[in-house]
């Protein structure tokens, strides 16, 4: 699916759910009693994924969103998730997907990881961090890095980094 409209009460089959920045209306907060009325808001993307249990995709990058919801651990299939060009500044929620393979989340306001990515080490296998605010390597990446020596990570565009690359 690549709009919100387009899940419908068989959300349960939907695999995937692409909302890219131009479809910003999508998740244009429209509830008088959110802080984020008028503007870019997690809430209408909780509701939907009550709806979408086994959704393996998930991109919504461009959207200016400032945080994550805490349902999105409710997706305990998904694999690849795509929240790039946000103004994010926590990726906690994400360390609770257990199957997650590879996380986008290129040119937001992260300046730290949550520890709680170490628990990624067993399904992780690229992590693209680019274009963020990262003064000095995380911590959790050593120990991502210990834990799946495999793993693609990218911190170009970081002042803790001219291009790590793996």
């Amino acid at each position: 699916a690549t709009r919100l409209s387009q899940v419908r009460a068989d959300g349960e089959l939907l695999e995937a759910l692409v909302l890219r920045g131009d479809e910003k209306s999508d998740l244009m907060c429209v509830n008088m009693m959110c802080e984020h009325v008028g503007g870019p808001c997690a809430c209408k993307l909780a509701r939907t994924i009550s709806r979408v249990p086994n959704l393996r995709r998930l991109e919504i990058p461009g959207h200016g969103l400032e945080f994550l919801p805490d349902v999105l651990d409710e997706l305990a299939e998904l694999e690849h998730l795509d929240v790039s060009h946000n103004k994010l500044t926590d990726l906690s929620v994400v360390g609770r997907l257990p199957k997650l393979k590879t996380l986008r989340a290129d040119g937001n306001a992260l300046a730290a990881l949550p520890a709680e990515l170490a628990a990624l080490a067993g399904s992780l296998s690229e992590l693209s961090l680019r274009d963020n605010r990262f003064e000095a390597e995380p911590p959790v990446l050593a120990a991502l890095r210990e834990a799946a020596p495999e793993m693609t990570i990218d911190l170009g565009g970081n002042a803790c980094a001219a291009d790590v690359e793996r």
